[in-house]
């Protein structure tokens, strides 16, 4: 799971900056890349949270609140 999340971390951020590239050359192009950055970003967050639950369950008795 480590190298999905890897994965579209890189590509979350490789498409928000192009998003951010295009947003007021070419507004098509900014559109078509912050879609593509969305849908990784969306991605990370699954795979993260799913990351900490699996911790979180492993980790019963600890109370960490920063975490």
């Amino acid at each position: 799971m480590q190298d999905r999340l890897k994965y579209h971390l890189e590509k979350a951020n490789l498409y928000n900056l192009l998003a951010k590239y295009y947003e007021h050359m070419n507004p098509e192009k900014h559109i078509h890349y912050y879609k593509k950055h969305f849908y990784h970003e969306q991605k990370v967050v699954q795979y993260y949270e799913g990351m900490k639950g699996r911790k979180e369950s492993s980790y019963s008795g600890h109370r960490c609140y920063s975490c």
